[in-house]
């Protein structure tokens, strides 16, 4: 099977869209919107085998060629509040009629789902071919265990800083445990549990609009929210003062007006590390997500 960097780039905003304007209007743009990413593509050497509805399938000969188109996609300035996001992964495919199939194309869907608006995200075999400047665009911001594949992946992001909350993952260490997806999340706060499964958000803050309310100072009105998305758990901060997540191994990040994937069980504090306490502090444990390697 030949070689290919699959790039799969996806519109965000449409959904919206549609509600807003209606089905007619909304179709005309999206289709406007998916003719001009197919342009890019071919224009950066590219070739689009498939596109549904609001995203566009295409493989290159070389990840240079796919990032060049990825990074003009989500720097476009589309109108409607639309955006791109992107996933891209190299590996071998098989290209049939109307469409291409493999390994390479599931990772790079996988990973297009999990960047945000006006992000890219790509794999560690697509960084290494890289140029130096592309490079430069690209922080690692991790390794994710993804569906059909036996070793995590690192992975390296790119985003427009006025547009995109960088992903950032929250890394397992190097035990021997793996990774599956998260089936439910249990979440404890003053004596009082919550569960999560896929899609749903539990929010935290001040104010009485929240699930899990504070009342610090330094915590915002709402201070951050976790959620089930695409069967990761992740923590996004909205926050002023910023988040500190503790791993049950010891592990420490900082996170303050991003999104972090999280894993295993661990505490997310409120506030920075030298103000917050164990009276802002929220229990996770993802069930379904670690699993001991034999």
């Amino acid at each position: 099977m030949p070689l290919a960097c699959v790039l799969i780039s996806d519109i965000t905003g449409s959904t919206q869209l549609y509600d807003r304007e209606g089905g007619a209007v909304a179709a005309q743009y999206i289709e406007q919107v998916v003719a001009r990413m197919r342009a890019i593509i071919a224009a950066a050497g590219g070739h689009c085998v498939k596109s549904k509805g609001d995203d566009t399938i295409s493989f290159f000969h070389h990840p240079d060629y796919a990032f060049e188109a990825a990074w003009a996609m989500v720097n476009e300035p589309w109108d409607n509040d639309m955006s791109i996001h992107a996933g891209m992964y190299s590996g071998e495919v098989v290209h049939q009629e109307a469409s291409i199939f493999g390994a390479a194309v599931n990772t790079a869907a996988r990973l297009s789902s999990l960047a945000k608006p006006g992000e890219i995200l790509l794999g560690d075999n697509c960084y290494d071919d890289l140029a130096a400047t592309h490079k430069k665009r690209l922080q690692p911001i991790g390794e994710l265990l993804l569906k059909g594949k036996d070793a995590p992946t690192k992975v390296y992001a790119a985003s427009i800083p006025s547009l995109a909350a960088t992903t950032v993952v929250f890394a397992r260490g190097t035990s021997r445990a793996r990774a599956s997806q998260t089936e439910t999340v249990e979440l404890t706060f003053g004596g009082r549990s919550w569960h999560l499964v896929e899609g749903e958000t539990l929010s935290i803050g001040r104010s009485a609009d929240c699930d899990i309310v504070l009342d610090h100072a330094w915590v915002s009105r709402r201070h951050g929210e976790f959620t089930i998305r695409q069967s990761q758990l992740e923590y996004a901060d909205h926050s002023s003062a910023g988040s500190t997540v503790l791993s049950a191994d010891g592990k420490e990040l900082s996170v303050h007006r991003r999104s972090t994937m999280l894993s295993g069980s661990g505490r997310v504090l409120l506030g920075p590390r030298e103000t917050a306490d164990d009276s802002c502090s929220v229990g996770f444990v993802a069930y379904g997500m670690n699993v001991q390697a034999s």
